[in-house]
């Protein structure tokens, strides 16, 4: 048993003293740990600034409080406005809120019409028009709208009921039909008629409070939203055009992650050194890996892709030539990421450990996962200098809205950014020395 003991206190020590080990086992998963607690700790508060197109065309009273209610609600984020040619901000009117969609600015726009609340209703109608890129993130926005609209004003049934019964009984007639059915409820209820005919501040605050212990919005039927789909209704399999970009970058991480880290296995083996020996420089090995790697990565998105056609009849043919581009550029971005982490470690043990942890947080805060929408917004912001952002919105792009090269070229410069970037870095830290 002693022996057994001493050989466990020697495998304890080996493992303190590799710091990769410690790291991959302790340090990685409480930065994780720590890194999602943030995005998902504020579930139970729900989303905030959630981007909503929105567009009031009715000067009813009604129609004013929604607008006031959703600009200090918290929960959404009201675009009312949007920038032409010159860059000026220039008012919505119902064309360019969809093209403003289509575009994929916002997932989602609220319209009410002049005709949203006229005389003769009872309830309001509006315009919803949305983009299901990220479904999670539409239909959060459609049900938060609704819940959000009919938990602060569910007045509008009684005040429609209210002209109603006025406009059809008059206003005599219909005070004496409200104290004629206040007596009956309190003959057969045992109810006091005062209860009955209490303010209508107080039936809105009962009936919403009712509402909210029974599960159900008694005033469900009162919004009434007139929907659109404005982009991706032609598309075979939504979930996984949505889905493939995302995956598909991430294994590219790990692929290309792997590949840089594979000079350490050369230096130790010692190809390194017969390479040296021979009339090849540093610069040209370097090269050599880049490209390598490069179009090793191209060749991976292509065949993922042409998968997802295969077997999920995903259109990769319609918009073959910016799929390609943002492939190029994705995978230069990618690469620039694995010479990275060769360049700063010591050992492929730590190359790999620390390639572990920034993929899957950039995976994760960048949109791989899930919208990035659900998070906070500093970690939102961090999303957007991350390559796995502008792979993904690349992909989307191209995939979902068709977009043509023109509205790509952001994400091509970027991605292109990045890798020089990271590229320039690279060679700085392979300069010192630290792989040959």
């Amino acid at each position: 048993m002693k022996t057994i003991l001493k050989l466990i206190t020697k495998e304890y020590r080996l493992f303190w003293s590799d710091p990769v080990a410690v790291s991959l086992t302790f340090i990685v998963p409480i930065l994780l740990i720590m890194l999602w607690g943030s995005i998902f700790g504020n579930a139970d508060a729900g989303p905030d600034h959630l981007r909503l197109v929105f567009l009031r065309q009715s000067d009813t009273p009604v129609a004013k409080r929604i607008e006031h209610v959703l600009d200090t609600s918290g929960t959404f984020l009201l675009i009312k406005t949007y920038k032409d040619d010159q860059g000026r901000p220039v008012p919505f009117d119902t064309n360019s809120v969809k093209e403003f969609i289509r575009k994929g600015n916002a997932s989602a726009g609220l319209v009410i019409p002049p005709d949203a609340y006229t005389d003769t209703s009872i309830g309001i109608r509006m315009k919803f028009y949305y983009d299901p890129k990220n479904v999670m993130e539409m239909q959060m926005i459609h049900g938060l709208l609704q819940q959000t609209i009919m938990s602060q004003i569910p007045s509008i049934f009684l005040e429609g009921a209210q002209r109603q019964a006025t406009k059809f009984l008059g206003l005599d007639s219909g005070n004496r039909f409200n104290k004629d059915i206040a007596m009956i409820v309190s003959k057969y209820f045992r109810i006091d008629p005062e209860k009955v005919l209490r303010p209508l501040s107080s039936q809105i605050d009962s009936a919403a409070a009712v509402s909210s212990e029974k599960g159900f919005s008694m005033f469900r039927n009162i919004i009434q939203l007139q929907e659109e789909q404005l982009v991706g209704k032609e598309i075979a399999n939504p979930w996984a055009t949505r889905s493939v970009g995302g995956w598909a970058i991430m294994f590219l991480l790990f692929t290309l992650s792997h590949a840089a880290s594979s000079l350490f296995e050369e230096k130790k083996n010692g190809v390194v050194l017969r390479l040296l020996a021979s009339p090849i420089s540093r610069v040209q090995i370097l090269w050599s890996k880049y490209l390598f790697s490069m179009s090793l990565g191209f060749i991976q998105l292509l065949v993922l892709f042409i998968g997802g056609a295969l077997l999920f009849h995903i259109d990769i043919l319609s918009n073959l030539f910016n799929l390609v581009l943002i492939i190029i550029f994705a995978a230069m971005a990618c690469t620039s990421f694995g010479m990275l982490l060769a360049a700063v470690s010591k050992t492929a043990a730590q190359a790999n450990g620390l390639g572990t942890f920034l993929i899957l947080a950039m995976s994760s805060v960048g949109g791989a996962w899930f919208p990035t929408t659900f998070m906070p917004s500093y970690i939102q912001a961090f999303s957007k200098i991350t390559l796995v952002y502008w792979s993904m919105d690349g992909f989307l792009q191209v995939l979902w809205r068709q977009a043509p090269t023109i509205d790509i070229l952001p994400n091509i410069g970027v991605l292109f950014l990045i890798a020089a970037i990271i590229t320039g870095i690279s060679i700085i830290q392979f300069k010192k020395g630290h792989v040959f």
